[in-house]
């Protein structure tokens, strides 16, 4: 075997169940919303095999649920924690940001019942970010009732961004865009360093919109992707059994070379990131006519827009190597692909 990507052992990840979301976060680095239907398992048969090749591959691994949001389908929630708990993997927790939570008595009746085939703990997503779409006070409901039921409790992240919501009333949703207009570019800049943001998927965007732009040619060296595509700190693999990499949203690798070495030989554009990094990804498309943009706001931001680029394109091998489809669709990444 030629070069090669060397990926080691497992030690945390999450289990997406899907990337459709009631929300459309303008921060979301894997571009999730309410039109995405890719991401979660065909069938219960699927979600079996999957759970059976994560118990093979990540024996020891530490993992968290997440989308999308996977309280949407309950029932597949259920199953993936109870299948979790049979295999003996551990779940440290199941992400949410309270969409679907009504009152505190449905919400205690939800965590009750998957408490009981394994769940302890809720991540609870709390920021400006979310409460453009979910009601402050749905939030606050669904970390209380967790509190009472679970025996972890619920994993704010993050409380401090309290203060910035904490004019919102009952039912309504924050305002950001106004928010973000009277406190500036640098609050909005802010926000995403406090969050502690990877400036890829809608991140790049966001922070290049509130005035973080920087030249293209000063990014290209920046970024030190073959540590990243190798990192299994924090991986993720969705129900249709894509591995994603460490934090590179929109970067597939097949989950049974992992851990190991996956080849390089067939797949130019993760050869083109691990040997040269995003500069070697933009000599790549350029021999397709890709021209960067002039700035970006980080080599996150460049390297998405030119992957999106590749896959409008067409590019050759693209399909084992760019995905999830829904991740490069128009709705997902209009800013780059108008």
């Amino acid at each position: 075997m030629g070069d090669v990507l060397r990926i080691g052992p497992l030690h945390g990840g999450g289990l997406v169940l899907g990337y459709r979301c009631p929300s459309r976060c303008r921060h979301c680095l894997y571009g999730a919303g309410p039109r995405r239907r890719d991401g979660a398992p065909p069938d219960e048969g699927a979600l079996e095999a999957l759970l059976d090749e994560l118990a093979r591959r990540g024996p020891h691994a530490r993992y968290h649920i997440g989308g999308g949001e996977p309280f949407l389908d309950k029932t597949l929630l259920r199953r993936a924690i109870d299948g979790l708990r049979r295999r003996g993997l551990v779940l440290e927790y199941v992400e949410t940001n309270a969409s679907w939570v009504t009152s505190a008595r449905q919400a205690e009746e939800i965590l009750d019942e998957l408490a009981e085939v394994g769940l302890d703990c809720v991540l609870v997503s709390l920021s400006p970010f979310h409460a453009e779409f979910v009601p402050p006070r749905r939030t606050m409901t669904l970390i209380e009732a967790a509190q009472r039921v679970l025996r972890g409790g619920a994993f704010v992240w993050i409380a401090d961004f309290l203060p910035d919501i904490a004019g919102v009333e009952g039912s309504d949703r924050l305002d950001l865009e106004a928010l973000l207009e009277s406190r500036g570019d640098s609050y909005a800049r802010a926000l995403a360093s406090r969050y502690g943001l990877v400036p890829g998927g809608r991140t790049g965007r966001y922070l290049h919109h509130h005035g973080l732009r920087r030249p293209w040619q000063e990014l290209v060296d920046e970024a030190p992707c073959r540590r990243r595509l190798a990192d299994t700190s924090h991986f993720h693999v969705d129900g249709e059994g894509k591995y994603v990499p460490g934090l590179c949203a929109g970067i597939v690798l097949p989950l049974d070379a992992i851990p190991g070495e996956v080849d390089l030989s067939t797949r130019p554009i993760l050869a083109a990131l691990v040997r040269e990094g995003v500069g070697g990804l933009v000599e790549l498309a350029g021999q397709r006519g890709f021209s960067p943009s002039e700035t970006y706001s980080s080599a996150c931001d460049l390297c998405n827009h030119v992957r999106a680029f590749l896959f409008q394109a067409g590019y050759d091998h693209s399909e084992d190597e760019l995905g999830p489809v829904g991740y490069y669709e128009r709705f997902a990444f209009e800013a780059y692909l108008r």
